[in-house]
């Protein structure tokens, strides 16, 4: 059954008693990521590295933006890889794009874009594998890598975890099932999706149907639902709905992965 948020003006002070309970006071100032260019199934990747505040063996996140790419929402996504930061865990923001995938990808036509997905999803997938076998190469890498997706970054999340035994942890906003995939249950990890019933972009029919498809193979997964609320709510960071949503993804995450 999926959740409905309920507004509540505690939910701020929630998400920022969770970030600040995990992080170390003497490293708290450390958040600026480190970045790096590596060569990934034809393209030249840009990620910027979000180190944890803990020493140790430690897991990986992968984070994936939307269709806008990095820079349009980067605050958003950077909050998102502090917050893992705090919280003990190496987060990656991937910017899986090449030149081309800009162009066609900043169209305004969404059926333009929709095709070019479906036609360029595996080529980007690989990417993502590519560099979740980096992180793994990493001494600190702990065994454990989860993946974060927000609406196209959301679906190519999906796509990499079911064809990726290693992701051992989902979380999607505003998003669904790739369409290339066949009818019926397929297998993922633990997944929790986060969607607005008011989403005109991807429908809250697309994620129900992609908890419901993980749901039948045998897989855990929780739908939440944001009343009112439509694509990309949580970008503003003074919403309730962000607040609750970034807690949730980070509890969520901190609970497979460590």
């Amino acid at each position: 059954m999926a959740k409905s948020f309920p507004i509540l003006q505690q939910a701020c002070i929630a998400a920022l008693a969770f970030v600040c309970a995990h992080a170390t006071p003497i490293r708290a100032m450390e958040t600026a990521p480190q970045e790096l260019t590596v060569p990934a199934a034809g393209a030249s990747l840009t990620i910027k590295l979000f180190a944890a505040r803990h020493e140790g063996k430690r897991p990986a996140v992968i984070i994936l933006h939307g269709a806008q790419g990095v820079e349009r929402f980067a605050a958003a996504y950077a909050r998102y890889a502090q917050a893992l930061a705090a919280a003990g865990i190496d987060a990656a923001l991937v910017s899986y794009y090449d030149a081309a995938d800009v162009s066609a990808m900043s169209s305004a036509d969404q059926t333009i874009r929709q095709a070019y997905f479906s036609a360029h999803v595996a080529n980007w997938s690989a990417r993502v594998r590519e560099v979740a076998s980096l992180l793994a190469r990493r001494e600190s890498f702990s065994g454990k890598i989860g993946l974060l997706g927000f609406s196209n970054g959301g679906f190519l999340a999906v796509a990499t975890a079911a064809s990726d035994p290693r992701i051992t942890a989902l979380v999607v906003f505003y998003a669904g099932r790739p369409d290339f995939q066949a009818a019926g249950p397929f297998h993922l990890p633990p997944l929790l999706a986060l969607h607005g019933d008011a989403d005109r972009n991807v429908p809250l029919s697309s994620g129900k149907a992609l908890v419901d498809a993980a749901r039948a193979a045998g897989g855990a997964a929780e739908l939440v639902v944001y009343p009112q609320m439509g694509h990309g709510f949580d970008v503003d960071a003074t919403r309730p709905e962000a607040a609750d949503a970034l807690t949730r993804a980070i509890s969520f995450i901190v609970e497979q992965l460590k």
